[in-house]
């Protein structure tokens, strides 16, 4: 599991803005952070990606989620939004074919 910081941070390289191993500024987390929920919010709407816990990232959607953040900010940027790369991270997201919990208790039976 990737945590949310590791997102922002991801989210920053992806724009740009930061390089491996520097240090974020707060506006920039700030502004990311703001952005995070809408765009999951977003994908889940329209049955591309669910996720459970905020917090907490799945590997295997990690890249794509990052991608997709970006996109989404890249005129507070000055970057032109690219739809090609927002396309593929979706359908990328859309192969992992996550699960979404219910929060119920699975029941078991005992042979």
């Amino acid at each position: 599991m990737k945590s949310k910081q590791e997102l922002i941070d991801r989210v920053l390289v992806e724009l740009g803005v930061i390089g491996a191993g520097q240090t974020a500024a707060a506006e920039d987390v700030a502004l990311i952070t703001s952005e995070i929920e809408p765009v999951m919010s977003d994908l889940a709407t329209r049955n591309i990606y669910s996720w459970g816990d905020p917090d907490e990232y799945d590997e295997d959607a990690f890249i794509h989620l990052a991608k997709i953040t970006a996109n989404s900010l890249a005129r507070a940027y000055g970057i032109e939004p690219d739809d090609g790369k927002r396309l593929y991270a979706e359908s990328r997201l859309r192969l992992l074919q996550t699960v979404v919990l219910s929060g119920q208790n699975q029941s078991v039976e005992y042979y």
